[in-house]
């Protein structure tokens, strides 16, 4: 039977233990109405599930489709938290930073984006709207949703180690930004003694980048060996099952991942959940619970020794697993009971 996981995220000398696997629920109050969203969160709450990730534009995009706003994925989750009396017992992440800068234009992923961006009263009046759709005083984990670039990362990493500092915050955290942007912003707040970037998010699945692409958001050989040489660092990864493309062989690749490797690894996948009597989900959702490892050809240690005598250097990793059905949502928690071999592990590292 399914036993819900827990994992520690820490930022500096603060600790928050959290679900091993988070919901994240950008569809709900969004595609699907008040009773889907709270059969789908009821689900996973009785699965031991406690953990939730939201963002304040959820509902930005399909307003004009939907008849949508921003908040509205927030407004559902804190409907939900109330009704049900459990707002002492989950963990919630929002973020800020992507919603409209001018109400009046849509957002877009190409420039220009029209992202409010991470400027500090931008991101202390979003968070302040976002506790209060949510109905709460904190929140667990707060990202900047997408990197500003017209800032010094330090300067944004100084406004999220001041919320966590008031109490607002328990685990600050970045999504879509470059490595070495999040490596800075770290190296800046342990300097100063503040809380550093706890969590960083990413879009992940069994993939990798095609090689050469130009990328600010994706996993890539280069993240991951940051993050296996960063402790107190979670990587969390979105998009795990790639809209479901992993068991659909008729969607074509997303076009970032469209090269020979990834139907190689595509391969791998679904041989392995053959031999485990799982699907291709399960199989890469129990990867990222593993912990991926680095595969960086001169790790620390390799000048002195031969490098199947080092310790493996695995990610922290947490899959946010999305769902539009309970039937979805339960393929996704079946992946906490998929025991990955040695050699399964090796296989999905290295290939």
């Amino acid at each position: 039977m399914t036993s819900m996981k827990t994992r520690i995220l820490r930022s500096g000398p603060n600790q928050l233990e959290v679900s091993a696997l988070c919901f994240g629920i950008m569809n709900l109050g969004v595609h699907l109405d008040e009773d889907r969203s709270f059969a789908l969160l009821d689900r996973y709450y009785e699965a031991g599930g406690r953990f939730f990730d939201t963002a304040n534009n959820y509902g930005s995009w399909t307003e004009e489709s939907l008849g949508t706003r921003s908040g509205d994925s927030e407004r559902v989750l804190g409907r939900w938290i109330s009704k049900r009396g459990v707002a002492d017992e989950v963990v919630v992440a929002t973020k800020s930073g992507a919603d409209k800068l001018d109400p009046g234009r849509p957002l877009t992923g190409n420039p220009p984006t029209n992202y409010e961006g991470l400027a500090e009263d931008r991101v202390r009046a979003q968070l302040a709207g976002s506790l209060e759709r949510l109905g709460l005083p904190r929140v667990g984990v707060y990202y900047g949703h997408v990197d500003d670039r017209n800032l010094d990362v330090t300067e944004i990493a100084d406004t999220f180690s001041a919320l966590v500092e008031e109490g607002l915050v328990g685990i600050p955290g970045l999504s879509n930004t470059a490595t070495w942007r999040l490596a800075l912003a770290r190296e800046h707040s342990r300097g100063h003694q503040r809380p550093p970037f706890g969590v960083w998010q990413q879009e992940h699945s069994i993939y990798w980048p095609r090689p050469g692409l130009p990328s600010t958001f994706r996993v890539d050989t280069e993240a991951l060996d940051y993050a296996a040489d960063q402790p107190d660092l979670t990587l969390f990864s979105y998009s795990p099952n790639q809209q479901g493309q992993l068991v659909r062989p008729w969607v074509p690749f997303r076009p970032a991942y469209d090269h020979p490797g990834s139907q190689d690894r595509l391969r791998l996948v679904h041989r392995i959940a053959h031999e485990l009597g799982a699907t291709a989900i399960q199989v890469a959702l129990a990867w990222h619970l593993a912990g991926p490892t680095s595969q960086m050809q001169l790790p620390a240690g390799s000048s002195t020794a031969d490098r199947s005598a080092l310790p493996a250097r695995r990610v922290a990793m947490i899959p946010v697993i999305g769902a539009s059905s309970v039937a979805q949502l339960e393929e996704s928690l079946g992946a906490l009971d998929v025991v990955l071999s040695d050699e399964h592990r090796a296989a999905l590292d290295g290939a």
